[in-house]
């Protein structure tokens, strides 16, 4: 256990997960709705959605709601009905350890807090690859980009990232 977290209140939860994607809401979602009484869920982001946030094309919810819808869409849905449940979420907030007994130890805005879980799930979604790790030599290669970096900059910060491009793999 933590020195600096020793002497903080710990606070009981039934589920906690930690990760807002599109899994971690879903995960929500389904716990509540299956009775679990007290649910948190946990963010890093300032907001919930993960990467749907930056998947501006449509293709997503046919399964599910039946319609294409953009991820921004997609995600907006679930953020609703998790709030309709009245779920609990913690943006901003970023966890420091987990024990195997399910103690949760964070940090949220600068607050130090203890969680002791009925149960924990691991939503927090993958990471791309980085440059190195598929063989693109050099620190700091002007105008490379990983797909979901380019994403970023065209679909939210609205920067148009190169006119030409070479798209080296799929990501996965």
């Amino acid at each position: 256990m933590n020195v600096k977290t020793s002497a903080l209140e710990t606070t009981n939860r039934d589920v906690v997960v930690i990760g807002g994607g599109p899994a971690g809401l879903a995960a929500a979602i389904a716990a509540k709705e299956a009775g679990c009484g007290d649910v948190l869920l946990i963010e890093r982001d300032r907001i919930l959605g993960g990467i749907l946030n930056q998947c501006i094309h449509d293709g997503f919810g046919l399964h599910t709601f039946k319609e294409a819808l953009s991820g921004p869409e997609y995600a907006a849905r679930y953020i609703d009905r998790f709030h309709e449940l009245g779920i609990e979420a913690m943006e901003e907030t970023i966890v420091l350890s987990l024990t195997s007994d399910r103690l949760v130890e964070l940090s949220t805005r600068g607050t130090l807090r203890r969680i002791r879980a009925g149960a924990v799930i691991l939503a927090m979604g993958c990471r791309e690859r980085t440059r190195g790790a598929i063989s693109i030599p050099g620190n700091r290669p002007s105008g490379v980009y990983t797909a979901g970096a380019a994403q970023n900059f065209m679909n939210l910060e609205n920067i148009m990232v190169g006119r030409k491009v070479c798209i080296l793999g799929s990501g996965d």
